[in-house]
C-alpha cells in the first residue's frame, strides 16, 4: 500500500463554491462554533478568559453506513471484554510483567493495583467510560477488496479507558454540520447525519454511579490537568450532570491539589475539602508528566483505596495499555473472556496486526520485520494522549538503537492502517482563511459506558460517537510533509508549574531556550538530545554560551522589555514575545560560537606572526594557506550573507512592537558591536593570510626563477663544452 495511490470517498455535496459564498459560509460556521461552545483554549497564546473555536472540517466527513453500524453494534461486546480483562488479576499480572521492568509509568500504576488488590478494594464497583477508535482500511490483499467500495474493512486503532474525551465536541460537530447543510440547502442530507447523544449517555453513566453510591450529599470529583485547554468538553459534562440531576454537585481538582486536601474518612470514604466524593472521573493521570512528584502518585493510591467509584479504576486503566491490547490479539485470548464463539470472532476480526517486541523468537522476528519495512507499521509506547507514536524511518532508527536493549519490550508494533481519502475544507483559528480543499482521513470513536463489579454488570451501553478528521499526510516525512525543516521548533509542556506555561524553543544551529524548565528536566532533555547531535560543540563552549536569565511580568498596560538584565513580559504577552527574546538569545549564542571558532583560528596562525617578526622561514605550505583562506571566507559568508546578524529578520517586518523588542535585546547582548568587531578581526586575518599567500607565491616565483637560471646555466655549460670540443681540441 505504501507509495500507491490511496482509495478515495466522495461527499454527496458539491465543494465547488464561489469565493464569496465560501468566505461567508466559513465566517458563519466560525461564529456558530464560538456561540455554541465548540471551543478550546489556545495553547500558543494561553489566556484562561479567552476561547477560540476548535478546528473543524466545514462539511460532514463521509463514512459508510454499514461499517458505522457494525462499529456501534460491537461496542457493547468490547465493553464486556475490557470489563472482564480489568477484573482478571492473573491475566494483567502475567501480561504486564515484562513491561513493568522497563517502563516506570506502567510499573507505578501496577504497584497501586497490587496494593489495592492485596488490601482488598473498599469499592468493588467500577465505572468505565470507554472509546474504541477505528479507521477504515484500504490495505487488504487485492482479492479481498470489493471493487465497489473504497475500503476493504475497518480496524481498531486502540481502545481508550481513561480520559476518553470529546463527549461534547463530537455531538457539537454534528450540530455544526447540520447548520452548514441547512445554509446550503442540503436539507435532504440531514437524515444521513446519525444521532449523537454521547454527552447525555456519558453523563448518565456518572449520575447512575452517583445514585449507586447512596449519599445524596456526595459530589462528583473531576480530576483535571494543571492547565485545561479542552475546557468546553469538560464543562459541558459538568453542566449536563447538573441538568440531569440538579442535586449533584461537581468539583474540579488537580492531582497536586488533591495531594494536599484529599483524605480518607473512617469508613474509607474519600473526603476532599470537606466534600465526600462518590464518583471520581479522571480527565488526567494518563501521562507520566502529570505526576510531578511522588505526592501525586500517593494521592492516586489514596483515591484507589477509597470507597469512591472510580472512572476508571486502576485495573481499567491498566486494561487499556497497548500491551494488553496486543496480548488480546493473540489466538484464543479473546475466547478467554468472551465465551460466545461468534462474538469472539467478531472482535478478533477488527484487531489490526499487533506484535510484541519481547526477547523471544516472535519479538526478534517483529523487530527485523519492522526494520526492513518500517513504512508498513506504527510503533506505540504504553501511553495515552497521542503524539507518542513512531512511523516510517523513525521506527527503523529507533529499533536499531534499542535492538539489544530491554527497553524495546515497552513498545508495541502495529500494522499501519491506510484509510481512504476524502476532500474537504479545513477551518482553523487565525486571521487567514484557507479557501483550498485538503485531502483528509477520518478516525471514528465509538463511546461505551459500563458499570459493574467483578461479578455483575449493572449497565452496559453504547454511548454515542465522535469523528476526528486530519490531513492525509505520511508521518515518516519528518516535519509534516517531510519537504522542509523549520528554523525553530516551539514545544509547549502539557502541564504548568504554578500556573505558568513551560515552553522550549529549539533553533536550527543547536541552541535551545527554555522557559520555566527545572534543572532536572533541562538535564534530562539535553541528555535525550545527545543521540541526535551532529558536529557536537565542545563542553567548554557549551558551558561558556549557557545563559541564565530571570523573567517576571510587567505592570498592566506596559509592554515586554528588558530591564537590568531581567526579562519583563507584558501581562498579555504570548509565545511571540517569548520567541523574540529567545531568537535574540539564539543569535547571541550563534555569534558566540563563531567568535570561539575565530579565536581558535587566530590561535592556529599565531606562530606565523612570530615567525614574520623574527624573520624566520614560514612553516606553512601554499596548500595549507589556501585552506586557511577558505575557512576564513566560509565564516565571513555565514556571518554576512547567511545570517540575520547584520539585518532584522523578515519575521519582524510587519510586527513593529516585536521588532523594537528584538533590537532592544540584541543591544543588550551587543550583537551589532560584536559582529562589527568580528568582521574587523576577520579583515585582519584575511590581510595576514593574504600576506602569507603573497609571500609564498613570491617564494615560489623566486624558486622558479632560480630553477630557470640554473637550467640556463646548465645549458650554457653544455654549449661551452661543445664549443671547446668543436674548436679548441682540433
Amino acid at each position: 500500500m505504501h507509495g500507491e495511490k490511496r482509495a478515495t470517498m466522495k461527499l454527496p455535496i458539491s465543494l465547488d463554491l464561489s469565493k464569496k459564498e465560501l468566505e461567508e459560509l466559513i465566517d458563519k460556521a466560525k461564529d456558530w462554533a464560538l456561540m455554541n461552545g465548540m471551543c478550546l483554549r489556545s495553547k500558543t497564546n494561553f489566556n484562561r478568559d479567552v476561547l477560540q473555536f476548535a478546528p473543524f472540517a466545514l462539511f460532514p466527513s463521509p463514512f459508510p453506513r454499514e461499517e458505522f453500524q457494525k462499529a456501534y453494534d460491537i461496542q457493547i461486546i468490547l465493553n464486556t471484554l475490557i470489563h472482564r480483562v480489568a477484573h482478571d488479576y492473573d491475566f494483567l499480572k502475567e501480561t504486564l510483567q515484562e513491561i513493568i521492568k522497563v517502563d516506570d509509568f506502567t510499573r507505578n500504576l501496577f504497584h497501586i493495583y497490587e496494593s489495592v488488590h492485596e488490601e482488598g478494594a473498599a469499592q468493588k464497583i467500577s465505572l468505565g467510560i470507554l472509546r474504541s477508535d477505528l479507521m477504515l482500511d484500504t490495505s487488504c490483499p487485492k482479492k479481498e477488496i470489493q471493487t465497489l467500495k473504497p475500503h476493504c474493512c475497518w480496524k481498531q486503532v486502540e481502545i481508550n479507558t481513561i480520559a476518553s474525551g470529546f463527549g461534547w465536541l463530537g455531538p457539537a460537530s454534528t450540530q455544526l454540520h447540520k447548520f452548514v447543510l441547512r445554509e446550503l440547502g442540503y436539507t435532504t442530507e440531514l437524515e444521513n447525519l446519525p444521532k449523537n447523544d454521547a454527552l447525555q449517555m456519558l453523563c448518565s453513566g456518572m449520575t447512575q454511579a452517583w445514585d449507586l453510591y447512596g449519599n445524596s450529599q456526595a459530589v462528583i470529583l473531576f480530576v483535571i490537568e494543571d492547565v485545561t485547554y479542552n475546557i468546553c468538553d469538560q464543562r459541558f459534562h459538568e453542566f449536563e450532570i447538573r441538568r440531569q440531576n440538579p442535586n449533584i454537585r461537581v468539583i474540579r481538582r488537580t492531582l497536586t491539589q488533591l495531594a494536599n486536601v484529599a483524605r480518607l474518612g473512617s469508613d474509607m470514604e474519600l473526603i476532599v475539602d470537606n466534600y465526600v466524593a462518590s464518583v471520581v472521573y479522571y480527565r488526567c493521570g494518563y501521562e507520566p508528566n502529570q505526576y510531578h512528584t511522588q505526592k501525586e502518585w500517593d494521592v492516586r493510591l489514596l483515591i484507589e483505596r477509597s470507597l469512591a467509584i472510580k472512572c476508571p479504576s486502576i485495573q481499567y486503566h491498566l486494561a487499556g495499555t497497548k500491551k494488553v491490547q496486543q496480548t488480546l490479539a493473540k489466538p484464543g485470548m479473546v475466547g478467554r473472556f468472551i465465551k460466545d464463539e461468534t462474538m469472539a470472532a467478531k472482535i478478533k476480526e477488527i484487531f489490526a496486526g499487533l506484535y510484541s517486541l519481547d526477547f523471544d523468537e516472535h519479538g526478534n522476528a517483529a523487530v527485523e520485520m519492522s526494520i526492513s519495512k518500517p513504512e508498513h507499521f506504527v510503533l506505540k509506547p504504553q501511553r495515552e494522549g497521542g503524539c507518542n507514536n513512531l512511523y516510517g524511518t523513525d521506527i527503523k532508527d529507533f529499533l536499531e538503537s534499542v535492538k539489544f536493549e530491554q527497553t524495546r519490550v515497552a513498545w508495541i508494533l502495529m500494522d499501519r492502517i491506510y484509510p481512504p481519502i476524502h476532500t474537504n475544507y479545513v477551518v482553523k483559528p487565525g486571521n487567514s482563511v484557507d479557501l483550498e480543499t485538503k485531502e483528509l482521513v477520518s478516525e471514528l470513536g465509538i463511546f461505551g459506558v459500563i458499570l459493574g463489579d467483578d461479578k455483575n454488570i449493572i449497565t452496559n451501553n453504547q454511548a454515542g460517537h465522535m469523528l476526528r478528521t486530519k490531513l492525509a499526510i505520511d508521518n515518516e516525512g519528518g516535519v509534516a510533509t517531510g519537504l522542509a525543516l523549520p528554523d525553530v521548533i516551539h514545544a509547549v509542556a502539557k502541564y504548568e508549574v504554578g500556573h505558568e506555561p513551560r515552553e522550549i524553543f529549539f533553533f536550527r544551529e543547536g541552541s535551545i531556550v527554555m522557559w520555566n524548565i527545572s534543572d532536572l528536566e533541562c538535564g534530562n532533555l539535553l541528555q535525550f538530545l545527545r543521540r541526535y547531535e551532529q558536529y557536537r560543540y565542545t563542553e567548554d563552549l557549551i558551558h561558556t554560551e549557557s545563559e541564565l536569565m530571570n523573567y517576571t511580568y510587567a505592570d498592566p498596560g506596559k509592554k515586554s522589555h528588558l530591564k537590568d538584565g531581567d526579562i519583563i513580559l507584558a501581562q498579555e504577552a504570548g509565545s511571540l514575545d517569548k520567541y523574540t527574546f529567545s531568537n535574540a538569545m539564539a543569535q547571541s549564542v550563534k555569534l558566540g560560537i563563531w567568535e570561539a571558532w575565530l579565536n581558535r583560528y587566530v590561535d592556529s596562525i599565531e606562530f606565523v606572526t612570530e615567525d614574520l617578526k623574527i624573520g624566520k622561514r614560514l612553516r606553512m605550505t601554499q596548500q595549507q594557506v589556501l585552506r586557511k583562506q577558505g575557512e576564513l571566507f566560509a565564516l565571513r559568508h555565514r556571518i554576512n550573507l547567511s545570517s540575520d546578524l547584520l539585518d532584522t529578520p523578515d519575521f519582524y517586518w510587519e510586527r513593529d512592537d516585536l521588532e523594537n523588542l528584538y533590537h532592544q535585546i540584541c543591544g543588550y547582548f551587543s550583537i551589532t558591536k560584536r559582529t562589527r568587531v568580528m568582521n574587523e578581526r576577520l579583515n585582519h586575518c584575511v590581510e595576514l593570510v593574504s600576506i602569507l599567500s603573497s609571500h609564498l607565491s613570491d617564494r615560489h616565483h623566486v624558486r622558479l626563477e632560480w630553477m630557470i637560471i640554473i637550467l640556463i646555466m646548465v645549458e650554457v655549460a653544455f654549449e661551452v663544452v661543445h664549443y671547446v670540443d668543436r674548436y679548441l681540441v682540433k
